[in-house]
């Protein structure tokens, strides 16, 4: 008898987030063949097979999705929580499989392009300028007026993201910036929107949006970089609040293009008028541990399997995104003083808690911490969940008093 050949599934991205999803994918009977440029990347070992190709080599990961789809070997591209969702729609699209235009994650992808479109629209209101050079740069700034941040067009993370406060800072934020740009060498500024600043995930179905989670951000104090320090679900927003975050989402998705598989938001609502404000959205499910275990802690819902059956042009089982319980969720990280790490100490401790469910340790000793001017700099990630907010909180100060990663101050020649 012949053995059913498996349905196959496109990985893009190999980094530590990928796991989950691979995980899923061997417990949904699905094969899975991961791509990303590092032959030693964090999910390497996860997955049925393995190709080198870089998560920016647009072309040749449309070559590959063409090949493994005329073989039958895959019948989706497919990636959550990572900033890869043009190559992702654009190597399925070259493949014949199911997937969004190329050009709506472009839309959201590119910070100009989406600021501009979102604004025109009347959907934001945020003063912002895009700038090709540096007297661009100065003129925008000065229209704006400060405090302003300067951000890169396409870069992930919050990397070469900085608030200034006067036109003397621009010069170097503007250069960073432009150094951090992947493809689209531009510059946006926006003037800084102050408020509290929520991750929302939504899952589009054939141009339907469903609503998927909302979850309250913190960051270290936006001195000069925004770094994001951890998240909790669910929010603590009424709602209506939330309702108004999600019919902003809706309204984003029909605009940029977005008609089906995971869409993200980071959203802020503004202390000085209360208005809910976009700051950006992409078309993938949030990273950080949110969407691949919190809001499944919290709320029994099923993320990764939702926009896997999406990717594979299955319908939606809603019953993967109908809650069904409601817990306090959290993922932080505990952040060290920048220098070589010297030791780590109680995580035995911090995993043996109740409620604590994943500990995920990125240095060793002889490691170097950088100093923190963008989020991917963290170095470590806690998720813990409790069956109340006051249990949750009282959980955290446990992990944050047991877990110590010991530094020395770096060598002069750092």
């Amino acid at each position: 008898m012949v053995e059913e050949q498996k349905p196959g599934l496109l990985i893009v991205s190999g980094g530590l987030l990928q796991i989950f999803a691979l995980k899923r994918a061997r417990e949904l009977g699905i094969e899975t063949h991961l791509a990303d440029g590092s032959d030693t990347c964090a999910a390497r070992d996860f997955a049925d097979y393995f190709h080198q190709v870089s998560t920016k080599d647009v072309t040749g990961m449309a070559q590959l999705a063409t090949k493994l789809a005329k073989e039958g070997k895959i019948q989706g591209v497919y990636t959550q929580g990572v900033d890869v969702s043009y190559t992702v729609a654009y190597a399925a699209r070259a493949a014949g499989l199911p997937g969004i235009d190329p050009q709506a994650a472009l839309n959201c992808n590119d910070k100009t392009t989406a600021r501009r479109m979102l604004v025109d629209a009347g959907i934001s209101n945020v003063l912002y300028a895009i700038v090709y050079n540096l007297e661009d740069a100065r003129t925008g700034a000065e229209k704006i007026g400060f405090p302003l941040f300067v951000k890169p067009a396409d870069s992930a993370g919050s990397r070469g993201i900085k608030k200034i406060t006067s036109l003397d800072e621009l010069d170097a934020a503007y250069e960073e910036a432009l150094k951090s740009c992947y493809t689209t060498h531009r510059v946006l500024l926006e003037k800084e929107i102050v408020g509290q600043e929520y991750s929302v995930d939504t899952i589009l179905y054939k141009g339907t949006l469903y609503p998927a989670g909302i979850s309250d951000r913190a960051f270290l104090p936006k001195e000069s970089y925004a770094v994001h320090i951890g998240s909790r679900t669910p929010s603590l927003l009424s709602a209506a609040v939330q309702d108004v975050m999600y019919r902003k989402m809706d309204q984003a998705a029909k605009l940029l293009g977005v008609t089906d598989g995971a869409f993200k938001g980071d959203l802020v609502i503004r202390a000085d008028t209360g208005e809910v404000e976009i700051i950006e959205v992409t078309a993938r499910t949030s990273g950080g541990h949110d969407s691949q275990l919190r809001k499944p802690l919290s709320f029994g819902i099923d993320l990764i399997k939702a926009t896997i059956d999406i990717a594979l042009g299955r319908p939606l089982d809603f019953r993967d995104i109908v809650p069904k319980w409601m817990k306090w969720s959290s993922t932080f990280a505990v952040f060290p003083e920048p220098g070589v790490v010297t030791a780590i100490y109680g995580v035995d401790e911090v995993m043996d808690l109740d409620g604590v469910k994943d500990v995920a340790i990125l240095v060793k000793e002889g490691d170097i911490i950088q100093p923190y001017i963008h989020s991917v700099r963290r170095n470590n990630f806690i998720t813990i969940v409790a069956d109340t907010y006051e249990a949750l909180l009282a959980l955290e100060e446990r992990v944050r008093s047991a877990l110590r990663i010991e530094t020395e101050p770096l060598p002069k020649e750092y």
